[in-house]
């Protein structure tokens, strides 16, 4: 589903099951943020044909963090040109307390060669500039993408609408959360696209949302 320019949403709305939100950037490169589960990917296969995409049309992937229902589908779906990229930190983090995560939840660390590593700044991806924004607090090298021309955020797992990611996965630290998200909440917002739920729209309602998370969730978290 087409939000806007060259930015396209894939929700997922199951109930059922667990997985999270995919969002697509058209052009060269063309940009997949967070492909999901392995075993959900025909999901998201379908919803991108609709919009006349397709894996071997993915030219790079950028994950947001390395949890199994972001991650998983980066491997052994898309063709061996995809290029795969994560935040420094979290490569880290993958080959540690990450892998030993996926383990407990029954899985294991797909094989992922990183052929370069995000930090935080300016990530020109053709004619889109964005910014990296590395917001630790969800796992030590999350990261949310600042796409400046359209006002929006992309979140990954640090914010939702009336929510807020989880801290207690390894890595995973209350304070460095409240700190990424207040730096986020200061950024020039219309749209906030999560990693999970609902898009939240309209500049009044990013503010109203940061405005309750740091209300009611800070003194409790």
């Amino acid at each position: 589903m087409r939000l806007f320019g060259q930015l396209f949403s894939y929700p997922w709305r199951r109930l059922t099951e667990n997985n999270c939100n995919s969002y697509l950037l058209d052009g060269r490169p063309r940009t997949l943020v967070d492909p999901g589960h392995a075993h959900l990917f025909n999901t998201l296969s379908l919803q991108m044909k609709e919009d006349g995409f397709s894996p071997e049309s993915i030219d790079l992937i950028v994950l947001t963090h390395c949890h199994p229902d972001h991650l998983e589908a980066a491997a052994g779906f898309f063709p061996a040109a995809t290029l795969v990229t994560m935040h420094e930190a979290e490569e880290t983090y993958m080959m540690g307390d990450g892998k030993a995560f996926f383990e407990a939840m029954g899985g294991r660390m797909p094989k992922l060669e990183m052929k370069f590593l995000l930090r935080e700044g300016s990530l020109q991806l053709g004619d889109h500039h964005l910014e990296v924004i590395h917001a630790p607090g969800h796992s030590p090298g999350s990261i949310c993408l600042y796409w400046p021309r359209y006002k929006t955020l992309i979140t990954g797992d640090l914010v939702f609408l009336q929510g807020v990611g989880r801290m207690d996965f390894p890595g995973g630290r209350t304070d460095r959360l409240k700190e990424s998200i207040v730096k986020v909440a200061e950024l020039d917002l219309e749209t906030v696209l999560p990693g999970h739920g609902e898009i939240i729209q309209g500049e009044k309602e990013v503010r109203d949302n940061f405005e309750f998370i740091q209300s009611i969730y800070f003194p409790v978290i």
